[in-house]
């Protein structure tokens, strides 16, 4: 057994790391690793037992053997559906070997469950009972309630696994989460995932359920499960239950939900009278805290609960006859305690004190603070400062974060549940002492590691705006990508297509993206060219992951996203070569730069282009050969169409659009040419280059801060990410400009706005993923790291610097972690992840000396091809 070839690290199955109730026709994947330059998987061998025990001694019920394959991701094992059984744990590991005969070591165990193919599911979740007399003789709500189950008790010796299961109903209006869970005071998620409506393109509503895997928390003795439940609706319920899988191979209920757990009404805590916190989508309920009534502690497994009344069972069930509660499809959302020590706190005046997180949070808070008295304060929270440097509590994007907090003397300890998005507070008339570490941010995100993607350059700006994106994926990864938290609460697939591209940059979790493409293809949102963004973004799922299944599963309706004419028709006009039609441009309707729009428009068109060659891949991967031909013939006529009746060749640019008439609309937008450039709509280099001058708009920006995403993509694929570096860079931070430097400095943002500023857009927030470009950008295209194969056997390295003197980084792909380091010295270091290649591509001007000090070298096609390893190119630039 060779110690440098590894064993694998990062099992998951269906791209998850704790599967729960997966079907058992599951795919697995596993990153390889190996210290042997140049080496590649041969044959795996999967094993697979019931028990983490029995999988210690080798007692299998599948052993694979040795599998000859290369692939390490989107494993299907044959006939394994014959060998699991439903809603039976099980544990899995994986070994390899390589060409030489090496062999690894089996990784470490990772286990997933089955799902237990029940749909019946006809329970009944518990609330609060209704306070009888609430403060000031208001009425009850019953918005809010605590919950917590009997005590119970539990032999760690005797258990593999336990279980947490959770759903909750009534809060779906708000688009936010409708329960924080605890076990054991310790705080595993929050749930439920919001539902999914129009589930699989029929008259079904998906209603998803979290399962949380709690095993290393429970204690030999006694255990509890508490929960604080948020609901509006009439049908708002709570339901749990703790399974256990026994070491001795069996499952069993430890509880569930039922009258013989305790609530209490929290409607006197939480001050809920009726005022709320409204956006012009979604509204929640104030959090006027009062320690009076808030039950400090009530998580605590030795918290007395004897004063608390019965839980009283919903009436009707948790599900509507046109509902089906199925598993969520990503990791479980949960809540971090954010660092304090770069907190700060100042006295703005006496009792007036200013809290800055250094960070915004999509969250809430987790308060300790001691007080010399009872008092009531005032309670301010906001994305900006104003100008005296007071909170803006009332958000540009409408929220106003405004509360009081009645606290006791002495203690109080508690936490706030809505979510709200926020980097300051102010509490007004606290008198007492205040420390950093006495409110702490609460966020609300799916797990992140901060090691999987990360960038250093010799240009500052590019290193802050790469921390801005990659900061705005981990603080917005809640249960599917959505435009803002703090206003709309809404996916949309424009902003899937920034914010996926740019978490596949940073994070190796791909099971978001994935939910969030299948949720938007049931719940498409209005801008037509969006609905086009999906089938690119569904083409991106397999490239990344090398799994197909959603291609397959979703054919139809990535196939329907086309026909974007009237009453959903096919909107190609064979008669024009073009599609009729318009998408978005541009938002606000300010940015578009004057866009002039008509029956047959550019920008329009040209994803149209792009889309119909993506489709025909798609068309390709799922075996539809008359598809095939269908759309890479439509894509020709539209580039021909567009090129023949809409570009001018002196000016370089394309006009805006065609009117029915056939006649043009002279305006050139530079959407209209960036459009045009980003999706190829050229015919050679030298068009290419005349269409760049133009989009580049002589160094700065023009358009929204999300429009950017396509005029960099075209600038970089053009050859010319000179321009594009440069508009990143500009370091002019001056109040309203365009530039990064500005939303930084002036914005003072840690999560990507809305908008360049509050000029741009007055409602804007600063939590608002479309404008994380810059990640993307520094990794898919200054750095050129994309998938040319499937799941990464193949990738690209299409290295741009510009003028930047020194570029590192590092970025994960379903292969492992990619690290590419340039100096302009003449040095390109490449990390390939074991069973992978790359493919060098360094500017026309650069010629490779030697790969790793050869200077006899194979190309492939004009390239240079490396394999797993460390490996380093020697170039010199021509002059």
């Amino acid at each position: 057994m060779s110690e440098k070839i590894l064993a694998p690290t990062h099992l998951n199955v269906n791209l998850n790391e704790f599967a729960y109730d997966v079907d058992k026709d599951a795919l697995f994947s596993w990153w390889d690793r190996s210290e042997i330059k140049d080496s590649f998987q041969t044959f795996y061998q999967i094993v697979i037992a019931k028990r983490l025990t029995q999988l210690t001694i080798n007692d299998y019920i599948l052993n694979t053997g040795w599998i000859k394959s290369r692939d390490n991701n989107g494993i299907k094992i044959t006939n394994i559906e014959q060998i699991l059984e439903d809603g039976q744990l099980y544990y899995w590991q994986v070994r390899i070997r390589d060409e030489r005969g090496n062999t690894s070591s089996f990784s470490k165990p990772n286990k997933f469950i089955c799902t237990a193919n029940d749909n019946n599911f006809d329970d009944h979740g518990i609330w609060a009972a209704a306070l009888t007399k609430p403060v000031d003789e208001l009425p009850s709500l019953g918005n809010i309630s605590f919950i917590r189950s009997p005590k119970f008790n539990l032999e760690k010796d005797e258990i593999d696994t336990a279980v947490v299961k959770a759903v909750s109903r009534g809060n779906e209006p708000l688009l936010a989460q409708g329960f924080d869970l605890y076990f054991n005071n310790c705080c595993i998620g929050l749930g439920s995932a919001r539902p999914q409506e129009s589930y699989l393109q029929t008259d079904t509503t998906a209603i998803y359920y979290n399962k949380y895997d709690v095993t290393s928390l429970i204690k030999s003795g006694v255990n509890n499960i508490s929960a604080m439940a948020s609901g509006v609706a009439s049908n708002r319920a709570f339901w749990c239950s703790l399974d256990v899988y026994l070491a001795n191979g069996s499952k069993k209920r430890i509880i569930k939900t039922s009258d013989k757990w305790v609530a209490v009404d929290g409607t006197n805590a939480f001050g809920d009278f009726g005022a709320k916190i409204r956006s012009l989508y979604f509204e929640m309920m104030l959090e006027n805290i009062d320690m009076h009534y808030y039950p400090q502690g009530w998580t605590n497994i030795d918290f007395d609960d004897r004063h608390w009344k019965k839980a009283v069972p919903n009436a009707d069930p948790m599900l509507s006859y046109n509902e089906i509660l199925i598993p969520y499809r990503s990791g479980n959302t949960r809540r971090f305690l954010c660092d304090s020590s770069a907190t700060t706190v100042k006295e703005l005046q006496p009792n007036d004190y200013l809290i800055d997180l250094k960070k915004e949070i999509i969250g809430s808070l987790n308060v300790s603070i001691t007080s010399p008295t009872t008092q009531r304060i005032s309670v301010r929270m906001g994305e900006q400062l104003e100008q005296d440097g007071s909170v803006r509590h009332h958000l540009a994007c409408g929220p106003d974060y405004v509360e009081t907090w009645t606290l006791v003397k002495g203690q109080n300890k508690f936490t706030t549940f809505q979510m709200k998005n926020f980097r300051y507070l102010e509490l007004i008339g606290f008198n007492g002492t205040l420390n950093p570490e006495d409110v702490k941010g609460w966020a609300i995100e799916q797990e992140f590691d901060e090691h999987e993607g990360t960038f250093n350059s010799s240009n500052h700006l590019l290193n802050y705006e790469y921390e801005l994106s990659k900061y705005t994926i981990k603080a917005t990864n809640q249960d599917v990508y959505v435009d803002s938290q703090a206003r709309e609460r809404k996916p949309y697939e424009g902003d899937l297509l920034v914010n996926g591209n740019t978490s596949y940059s940073v994070s190796s979790n791909y099971s978001l993206a994935r939910h969030s493409v299948d949720f938007l293809l049931d719940n498409p949102t209005w801008p037509e060219d969006y609905k086009l963004f999906n089938v690119e973004m569904a083409w991106l799922d397999y490239m990344y992951t090398n799994d197909s299944r959603l291609l397959f599963k979703r054919y139809a309706v990535l196939k329907n996203k086309f026909n974007r004419g009237e009453n959903g028709t096919d909107n190609f006009d064979d008669t024009v070569g073009l599609v009729t039609g318009n998408g978005l441009i541009d938002w606000p309707i300010r940015e578009r730069d004057g866009f002039v729009e008509g029956k047959y428009n550019t920008p329009f068109n040209a994803i149209y282009y792009g889309t119909y060659l993506i489709m025909s891949k798609i068309a390709m991967v799922t075996g539809h050969t008359q598809d095939i031909q269908l759309y890479t013939e439509r894509a020709n006529i539209i580039k021909e169409s567009l090129i023949n009746k809409l570009y001018n060749s002196n000016e370089g640019k394309f006009y805006d659009s065609l009117n029915s008439d056939l006649s043009v609309n002279r305006h050139y937008a530079h959407h209209s040419s960036a459009y045009a450039l980003c999706y190829g709509v050229y015919s050679n280099q030298e068009m290419a280059d005349q269409i760049s001058a133009f989009v580049a708009n002589d160094g700065e920006f023009i358009g929204s801060v999300y429009f950017i995403y396509f005029m960099l993509k075209g600038l970089i694929t053009t050859g010319h990410a000179d321009k594009a570096i440069a508009l990143l860079a500009n370091a002019d931070d001056r109040k309203n400009k365009k530039t990064f430097a500005a939303i930084l400095n002036q914005l003072n943002a840690t999560i990507a706005p809305e908008a360049w500023s509050n000029y741009y857009k007055p409602n804007l927030t600063l939590s608002h993923p479309w404008g994380a470009t810059p990640g993307l950008t520094i990794v898919q295209g200054i750095m050129g790291i994309m998938p040319i194969k499937p799941g990464f056997a193949e990738f690209s390295v299409r290295v741009r610097p510009g003028k930047i003197e020194h570029l590192d980084v590092t970025t994960p792909s379903s292969k492992g972690i990619i690290r590419v380091i340039y100096d302009k010295n003449g040095n390109l270091e490449v990390v390939v992840p074991f069973n992978s290649k790359a493919q060098i591509d360094l500017p026309p001007n650069y010629r490779v000396i030697s790969v790793d000090d050869q200077s006899d070298f194979p190309l492939q096609h004009g390239k240079i091809i490396i394999s797993s390893g460390k490996h380093t190119l020697n170039f010199a630039q021509v002059v």
